[in-house]
């Protein structure tokens, strides 16, 4: 395979990155996301209702997957560019052209 063919797969590559990452992100964030209450007794306090949120957990694990998964991409897009660079400096080279 040459570079310019690999270098063609990345662009599909990346967005299947950025948007399985950003879909998995919002996965993440419903299949995170409770709020579960129960009574406790507390003796001479009687019955008190506690609850538990977790909301901020599922904030901060969708902020991270998806930046992951952007950053992934980024990369890719990067790395597509670079490899672009490395054949145009191959053919200039093997061309005897400057």
């Amino acid at each position: 395979m040459a570079v310019r063919d690999f270098a063609r797969w990345l662009v599909p590559i990346a967005f299947v990155v950025l948007i399985g990452g950003w879909i998995l992100a919002i996965v993440a964030y419903f299949a995170v996301g409770s709020q579960t209450c129960t009574n406790v007794n507390l003796g001479i306090a009687g019955q008190v209702n506690a609850c538990t949120d977790t909301g901020p957990t599922q904030i901060i694990l969708a902020s991270v997957i998806g930046f992951g998964a952007t950053l992934g991409a980024i990369f890719l897009f990067g790395l597509r560019y670079l490899l672009g660079v490395l054949a145009e400096i191959e053919t200039n080279t093997r061309s005897g052209r400057r």
